[in-house]
């Protein structure tokens, strides 16, 4: 059966239905390992389904489509309160009879004071799956300090000071008030477990769950440890749905044993989800494959309908909600002043499927415009004939391409583009290898530490590989300084004769910049006197634009861009840009 998107209490998720009476509940990790592990995790839950198991998956409050923000008071409890809610919502849609939560990192310490709570409510789970647990809020704290501080950012103006004192986890806040609260979080220390039966699920040489495991089974539970290896690699960089294969021995787990069939299919429900500014819906265009996205409109619609509609794409492999959530952040803060807005998932990547023979999360694959195109069509026919195409990073390449020959495109912002062209793919572990260094020099000289030099020869397969992106690099730069390839210069003038209007932003000195330089000449200097194409550097930025008072400047420069293609807006005084002044030059610095 296919997954059916849902939102309860204001958190967003899928409901994987099947025949059986015994769901499964999935916590996720939070922030940044979430949006790393978020094509597994799906495949997880199909895997689950596909067992028979009746599963739900779900974002917590503030976090990924659901209502709200990590910014708000409250957050542990409204964690707890969503994971909860999830807990009865798949109850009440499917009438399972046993339960298990499952929680990944951060998502264990929440699934087990979630179980407890349950338990004292008359409510309590039959099982409980501990995945790489972070076992304490304490330490939960500890490691998201570690990681905002392991994550290079340039030094950059003082924050307003309502987010002084917040804590930057790439891009997503953790205030004060939370990291207070979420210390205080000590579930595994309770004096009875959180359910009869208990995984604890780590690296082989772990202690905890020998631990955890030995205290709940002296207090009367079924608690087992079982080492799985390459869980935390998980949570490192986007993975592929074939990753879920490490979660294939806790699924056994899950589903041994007989189980009841008799589960009800799920009721007919909306799925949309109203905030202050934004209605939002889930959406499903194109076909082979059908493809999924969020459609984001105004709570109240511009009387007059001129505006364009914004046509978000991935950022890299970051499925639909963006970099530290900064695509749900941006589309429902314009949906404030009057813009509608469709995040998607190319063909591959987050919640939409692949196509048969094609790899997950591939970048730069010449498919991806076809993707572009269905999102169009879909816009076009709610009434949408105007579009800007925003894109980051891999994103804004084909968010480049959607413009060459349609009329529908009216705009287009390229942020941090990393390439051009568009072919075969790139898968990301390839890409983190060759786009991270900013010259081939680096690249060499990196490549050739005694330490990665030894590992290399070790292995043949590394030398080749080594050779073959030097002589890749080396190749494509003969072509382009010698003329014999120009599609990025063709392409800029093509957008500039069509009568395109491109905003292209790059963070200053960032690692993107030396492809462009390659292909457009120092500061981008083939670009000048190109019509309709603006070239902004924007200082003290992060290539993932995580920075928070980085992103206020960029979202002066969108609504800007966005002013002058909006008929509506005639006046540069009311759109609150006239201090900006809308003949910004080329190349000119912002920051």
């Amino acid at each position: 059966m296919k997954p059916t998107p849902m939102v309860f209490e204001g958190c967003f998720g899928w409901l994987h239905p099947a025949p059986g009476l015994r769901g499964v509940v999935l916590c996720g990790p939070y922030g940044h390992e979430e949006l790393c592990v978020h094509r597994a995790w799906k495949t997880f839950a199909e895997k689950l389904a596909a067992a028979g198991l009746p599963t739900l998956r779900f974002d917590y409050p503030g976090s990924g489509d659901s209502a709200g923000d990590d910014s708000e008071p409250d957050r542990v409890r409204a964690w707890l309160d969503g994971v909860k809610a999830a807990v009865r919502r798949l109850r009440e849609d499917t009438g399972v009879t046993e339960l298990a939560l499952v929680g990944f990192r951060l998502g264990s310490l929440l699934a087990t004071a979630a179980a407890l709570e349950l338990a004292e409510e008359g409510q309590g789970v039959d099982a409980l799956a501990l995945l790489a647990p972070i076992t304490s809020g304490r330490k939960a704290v500890r490691e998201l300090q570690t990681l905002a501080t392991m994550v290079l950012r340039p030094v950059c103006n003082p924050e307003p000071p309502e987010r002084a004192s917040w804590l930057n986890v790439i891009g997503m806040p953790l205030t004060p008030e939370t990291a207070l609260a979420l210390s205080g979080l000590a579930p595994c220390d309770q004096p009875k477990p959180p359910a009869p039966r208990i995984l604890i699920a780590d690296r082989p040489d772990a202690k905890t769950p020998v631990k955890l495991a030995a205290r709940w089974r002296a207090m009367g539970a079924v608690a087992e440890p079982m080492g799985i290896s390459g869980m935390l690699e998980m949570v490192q960089q986007p993975q592929r749905a074939q990753a879920a294969a490490v979660f294939d021995p806790v699924l056994r787990w899950i589903a041994a044993g007989p189980i009841t069939m008799g589960a009800t299919p799920p009721p007919d429900r909306p799925a949309g989800l109203m905030t202050t500014t934004a209605v939002e819906r889930p959406v499903f265009f194109g076909k082979d494959p059908e493809l999924f996205g969020i459609y984001c409109t105004p709570v109240l619609a511009d009387p007059a309908g001129s505006r364009p509609a914004i046509l978000f794409l991935n950022s890299g492999a970051t499925h639909h909600v963006g970099s530290g959530r900064a695509t749900v952040v941006q589309a429902r803060r314009l949906a404030a002043r009057g813009y509608c807005s469709l995040r998607i998932d190319a063909a591959g990547i987050g919640d939409s499927p692949g196509r048969p023979g094609i790899a997950d999360n591939l970048l730069y694959h010449r498919d991806g415009i076809g993707d572009v195109r269905a999102a169009l069509d879909w816009l076009q026919a709610h009434g949408h004939a105007r579009v800007v195409v925003i894109g980051l990073c891999a994103g804004g390449t084909p968010a480049l391409h959607a413009g060459l020959g349609d009329n529908r495109v009216v705009g287009q912002i390229a942020l941090n583009p990393g390439r051009f062209e568009l072919g075969d793919g790139t898968a990301v572990s390839e890409l983190m290898r060759t786009v991270a260094f900013r010259s081939t020099t680096e690249y060499l000289l990196e490549a050739l530490k005694p330490a990665r030099l030894r590992a290399s020869f070790r292995k043949r397969a590394r030398v080749m590989g080594l050779a073959k992106r030097l002589a890749g690099r080396f190749v494509r730069k003969v072509l382009i300084r010698t003329g014999l390839t120009r599609h990025a210069l063709r392409m800029f003038r093509r957008l500039s004769a069509e009568g395109r209007r491109v905003l292209l932003v790059y963070s200053s000195g960032d690692m993107t910049l030396a492809e462009f330089y390659l292909h457009l000449g120092e500061g981008g200097r083939a670009l000048d006197g190109l019509a309709g194409i603006e070239l902004v550097y924007l200082d003290r930025a992060d290539h993932s634009l995580t920075v928070w008072e980085a992103r206020d400047r960029l979202n002066l420069l969108i609504d800007r861009h966005l002013a002058s293609l909006d008929t509506a807006t005639t006046d540069p005084a009311a759109s609150g840009l006239a201090d900006w002044g809308l003949g910004l030059p080329s190349g000119e610095r912002v920051g």
